[in-house]
């Protein structure tokens, strides 16, 4: 390590203590035997969420993540923790996606650091449900004028009609019980959706953006096309590992049947750049290699 990597593990630590001094024994939500409502002092899985959130929410952002890269000229890759969002600079500002609960805060230092502020940004929009993306939209739209966008058949889930907690995201029934305690503690502040998306609305983002249904990840998954730049957003639609493309994680999809149609549907589209929430975008020969994985899917 570093000197100046020493200083920010410091900090961390220093953030973590202050966040355990809050909660500290008061914290309660652990069960103990029976029905009695056991008190313990804060879990470390709980001070690694409150660090998390108290670090990257400020707008004068800790440098603990890579720093935003120019996917096209006027399109951003904002790196987040095991996430990512996207900026588009133009005469308004548009986000799509905004990392976990807390990470909202990320995406309004970086637009001060690119001289812009959040009364710009005119939309949010959402690709999926999952809380590495939806977290910090309610922190990024209490702070603007911005209008949510998300799928019609997400919603309500966003909204809270559903009950308070956002659907688990691990399929695995086991595994998915056990981090429930984590997921319960990264559940977002509800927001209201102000655009309800359909499969091919267009907006008018850098020249032309066509919403794309892309289902199987989660039911209301979209990509975002943008015909004019040759630019394809994906969101977790897709995955680019070590150069390669892949299916997105069974772990974390509902339907992967669904998912593999999607991605022979997306192989038909034109495009010269591919962009991922989780890594970075496929610029060479982009859809013919998407098309070549396509046709590879059983």
């Amino acid at each position: 390590m570093s000197l100046r990597q020493f200083t920010i593990w410091d900090g961390a630590k220093q953030d973590a203590r202050n966040a355990s001094r809050r909660l500290g024994s008061g914290h309660r939500g652990w069960q103990g035997v029976g029905s009695r409502q056991r008190v313990f002092p804060c879990p470390p899985m709980c001070r690694l969420v409150s660090w998390i959130e108290t670090t990257t929410n400020s707008e004068v952002a800790r440098p603990l993540i890579a720093k935003p890269f120019e996917v096209i000229p006027r399109v951003y890759q904002l790196p987040m923790w095991g996430s990512g969002a996207f900026v588009l600079l133009e005469d308004r500002v548009t986000v799509i996606d905004a990392g976990w609960r807390g990470q909202g805060g990320r995406v309004l230092h970086w637009l001060k650091k690119w001289g812009r502020s959040a009364e710009e940004i005119s939309h949010l929009f959402c690709t999926h449900y999952h809380l590495d993306h939806v977290g910090g939209v309610a922190h990024v739209k209490n702070r603007s004028r911005g209008l949510v966008a998300a799928h019609e058949s997400e919603v309500a889930f966003l909204r809270g009609e559903h009950g308070e907690s956002l659907p688990n995201p691990v399929q695995e029934h086991t595994l998915g019980m056990l981090l429930t305690p984590f997921f319960s503690l990264l559940q977002p502040a509800r927001f209201s959706v102000d655009l309800p998306l359909r499969q091919g609305e267009e907006f008018d983002q850098l020249g032309g953006m066509q919403v794309i249904h892309t289902p199987g990840h989660t039911p209301g998954s979209i990509s975002l096309l943008f015909p004019r730049e040759g630019l394809l957003l994906v969101g977790d639609a897709l995955q680019f590992r070590r150069g390669q493309l892949a299916l997105p994680s069974p772990m974390f999809s509902a339907d992967m049947e669904q998912a593999k149609e999607s991605i022979r549907r997306l192989s038909q589209l034109e495009f010269e750049t591919v962009g991922f929430s989780h890594f970075p975008p496929l610029k060479k020969d982009a859809t013919s290699v998407l098309r070549q994985f396509a046709e590879s899917l059983d």
